[in-house]
């Protein structure tokens, strides 16, 4: 049943600050059960208690899949970026979709996590661009089974495009190739060459060159790996002691390999690798997939205390074959935290606190880049009679915003 409300005929208006929507502030819902069950604040449908959240406030609760919220007279002054933050619990995860005007433009998901608990709150968020004007903002349920305490939408900080490979051609002022086949610490099959796996070609998907990072299971020149004569060859395209950076957004939109012991990467490492070694230099996963997960890409962070099967870890499900299409794998990185994006949405955060639980934090540094498509090894295991190669990596650029 819908039913009209009206609480509020003001306009929120985002500047500097956050607008804060309350959950149980809505001005109209959908709600697919009578009453109200946690009996609080209202004598509607929606389902509203007191939260141990905060003091003297309130949630909605008992959240089914295709229910909804909206909140009335959202202005935003400007065309811009915008995060959108949400504070949730769930004791199994679930999936929230914002959008404006009752739908007529999404602005993302948000991923919940399981926060352990229905009292057990966390932020979650994205980035979306939102054209100047006044609207309503709407949170559904993708699916059901959490709980939620508010909503915000904060103008995003200015950003600066500090640096970027379109990649034209592949620029060797900015990036180096890193060969051999030692296994690389993980046991892996493929031998780096020196650019002869790399090309730049069109795509007519993107209408832009882009660069090709190709595995293939040959050994035309007789490369000797460390378990005898190599029997793939791939590209580990690196920026060290060419371009590092500290602090800000790392992106890359890519189309990625899919097949039984592919292992597609793009990372970054702590300047001071040469000297400490890994992991005391850091390491930033910003994505990596194996194959025997077709659909999901990971995010992840290695360090002292931290290394190896590290805890700072998170997944992404891209909700199609990771090789299906593009899409755009970002973290935005500070002095206090990691936060990792697919396609503006946001789904891990690493505090410094989080990182400090299980040893160092060394990320107030500068950090190169890597882009590599490993094959076999640890994780990914070895590619089987399933296997097709060749397998490519597929970037359209990379930038990097301060």
């Amino acid at each position: 049943m819908l039913e009209l409300v009206i609480f509020c005929l003001c306009i929120l208006v985002v500047h500097a600050q956050a607008v804060t929507f309350q959950a149980e502030d809505y001005t109209w819902f959908y709600d697919r059960t009578p009453g109200n069950s946690g009996g609080a604040y209202k004598n509607d449908d929606v389902d509203i208690e007191a939260t141990k959240d905060r003091v003297d406030g309130f949630n909605v609760g008992w959240i089914d899949q295709g229910e909804w919220l909206a909140y009335q007279n959202l202005q935003i002054p400007s065309t811009g970026n915008y995060t959108v933050r949400m504070r949730v619990s769930s004791p199994s995860g679930a999936t929230a979709s914002v959008d404006l005007n009752g739908g007529a433009t999404v602005l993302g998901n948000a991923v919940i996590p399981n926060t352990g608990d229905w009292q057990k709150w966390q932020n979650v968020e994205f980035t979306a661009k939102i054209e100047a004007g006044t609207y309503s903002l709407g949170v559904y349920a993708v699916s059901g089974g959490w709980n939620f305490n508010w909503i915000e939408i904060i103008a995003a900080d200015p950003e600066n495009l500090v640096w970027a490979d379109e990649f034209n051609s592949i620029d060797n002022s900015s990036w180096s190739f890193e060969i051999g086949g030692a296994g690389w610490g993980n046991s892996e099959l493929q031998y780096y060459t020196d650019g002869q796996n790399a090309t730049i070609q069109y795509d007519s998907t993107v209408d832009s060159n882009v660069l090709v990072l190709e595995a293939r299971r040959e050994n035309p020149n007789d490369y000797e790996c460390w378990y005898g004569h190599c029997t793939f060859t791939s590209t580990r395209l690196i920026s060290r002691n060419k371009k590092s950076f500290q602090y800000g957004r790392i992106e890359a939109r890519m189309k990625l390999p899919q097949t039984q012991g592919i292992w597609p990467a793009f990372w970054a490492l702590g300047n001071n690798f040469d000297s400490v070694g890994w992991p005391l230099s850091g390491e930033i996963d910003i994505m990596e997939h194996v194959g025997f997960e077709p659909t999901l890409t990971h995010a992840a962070m290695h360090g002292p205390g931290y290394a190896g099967a590290t805890p700072i870890f998170g997944t992404y499900d891209l909700g199609e074959s990771a090789d299906a299409n593009y899409h755009t794998y970002a973290i935005e990185w500070s002095s206090n935290e990691v936060r990792w994006f697919v396609d503006n949405n946001h789904f891990k955060t690493a505090t410094r606190a989080d990182i400090e639980e299980h040893g160092q934090w060394v990320y107030d540094q500068p950090f190169w880049l890597l882009l590599n498509v490993a094959v076999g090894g640890n994780w990914p295991g070895s590619p089987d009679n399933t296997s097709t190669f060749p397998q490519r990596l597929y970037v359209d650029y990379v930038r990097v915003y301060q």
